[in-house]
């Protein structure tokens, strides 16, 4: 079996087949890991924007605490009882030191003790009143600046790559290109035309936000290590892809030629092998509607073989089916490759000639006939005799549709037959039904 396989079918059949089933698991394959590359592509950005959030967060709520602790801070300040003693006794050095020492700026009848940062900040304010009016305010503050981002991400946990970025007015203070412009609703930004993954919280004080970022290469990075090993396991699979290949190329290759016979089969004449009726009926629908869409013309010939029923009942059956296959023979090798020859019916023979004119399929017809007549056969018996046909040829758009192309060369045909067979008649003007024309309808012989 194998070595008729083999014989029947060649290693081209094997080797496309092997290629085939290796094409199709490669394919399988490929789209299987562009999913999974997929899906963990964006699992992984989900996850670093869950994360970044969460940093947003905790820092903004760190920065909450930090703020609280400043006002209880200027609170204690303003009710210890050095500064009280200081403010009654208007000991000067004494309220430069307690500011001093306390970062802290001391308000008294219009003069100042002591500092604040200036810039960008969260300050908070205490206030000494005596009988209901202010006799002096003490004011501390916290600088939005690094020194703010680097207490805050040492105070937040992180991703490793991620940072902290300080935003007032939708522009960076902080941790950034100091004024670059930020979309806080977005959720990538720019910062030195290097893209980042971000998200934004505001602050409850100063006017500002913190933007929690994560370069967009460093989450990217997190998935190489995982496509690494799921383009290692594609590549294992391929292999074995491979193999399977090899192992099932020569039963596809069997089923491919099978549903290439089938095909054939169900499109070919078993005795002459040319097309069916079938398959010319197609060819001829999908010719005609072609050539309406184009503006050309499309030929159809239908050939009968003469005295045929005599030639059965003289020499039998087999020299009559001898007689269709030779004559089938001389149609093949007559035609373009474009064309289609095939068995109309009985002992008919028809031909679909795309691009052509009635002047082109009647010389072509005649040729065919002259072959014809010179063909010569020999029954079992040693009897010599010899081969006609009579033709019928008609043409589109001469002939309107189909149906009356059909016509009108069968009505040919019949022309041919009744003035003494063995020659051409083409349709010149559209035809009836076989039997019948009128005055336009007349055919004109070859």
């Amino acid at each position: 079996m194998k070595s008729g396989f083999r014989s029947r079918y060649g290693r081209l059949a094997v080797t496309r087949a092997a290629l085939v089933v290796f094409l199709v698991c490669a394919a399988a394959i490929a789209a299987v890991v562009f999913t999974l590359d997929l899906s963990a592509r964006h699992s992984n950005r989900q996850e670093a924007r869950t994360e970044l959030a969460s940093t947003a967060r905790v820092a903004a709520s760190t920065f909450s605490t930090m703020r609280a602790n400043l006002r209880t801070r200027v609170s204690e300040l303003a009710a210890s009882a050095s500064l009280q003693k200081a403010l009654l006794a208007k000991n000067k050095t004494r309220l430069r030191s307690l500011a001093a020492s306390h970062d802290a700026r001391i308000d008294l009848r219009g003069r100042s003790f002591g500092t604040i940062p200036q810039g960008a900040r969260v300050t908070a304010t205490a206030t000494l009143a005596r009988h209901g009016q202010a006799v002096a305010r003490v004011t501390m503050a916290v600088p939005l600046d690094r020194s703010l981002l680097a207490v805050l991400q040492a105070a937040t946990p992180m991703p490793k790559h991620a940072a902290l970025v300080l935003v007032q007015h939708d522009r960076v203070i902080a941790g950034g290109p100091s004024g670059t412009h930020v979309d806080l609703g977005a959720d990538r930004i720019e910062l030195g035309r290097v893209p980042f993954f971000s998200t934004a919280t505001k602050l409850v004080a100063g006017n500002a936000s913190l933007v929690a970022v994560e370069s967009v290469s460093a989450v990217t990075a997190r998935v190489n290590a995982y496509r690494r090993r799921l383009l290692f396991a594609a590549a294992i699979t391929l292999a074995l892809a491979a193999g399977l290949a090899t192992r099932l190329a020569r039963p596809v290759a069997r089923v491919f030629a099978d549903l290439a016979r089938l095909t054939r089969q169900a499109q070919t004449d078993g005795l002459t092998n040319l097309a069916n009726r079938r398959a010319l009926d197609e060819r001829l629908d999908d010719e005609v509607d072609h050539a309406k869409r184009l503006g050309t013309n499309i030929a159809f010939v239908i050939a009968d073989i003469d005295n045929f029923k005599s030639i059965n009942d003289s020499h039998g059956h087999q020299a009559g089916d001898e007689v269709l296959r030779r004559v089938a023979q001389t149609f093949a090798e007559a035609v373009r490759e474009l064309d289609l020859p095939g068995r109309y019916g009985g002992e008919e023979i028809a031909i679909v000639l795309p691009g052509t004119n009635l002047t082109g399929a009647r010389a072509l017809a005649e040729k065919i006939r002259k072959r014809l007549e010179e063909l010569t056969l020999t029954t079992p018996d040693g009897i010599a005799f010899q081969v006609t046909a009579s033709f019928g040829a008609a043409c589109f758009p001469a002939q309107s549709s189909v149906e009356a192309l059909v016509a009108a060369a069968d009505a040919a045909l019949y022309e041919a037959k009744r003035t003494g067979k063995n020659r051409v008649v083409t349709a010149t003007a559209k035809r009836k039904t076989r039997g019948r024309t009128t005055g336009a309808d007349v055919p004109a012989p070859a």
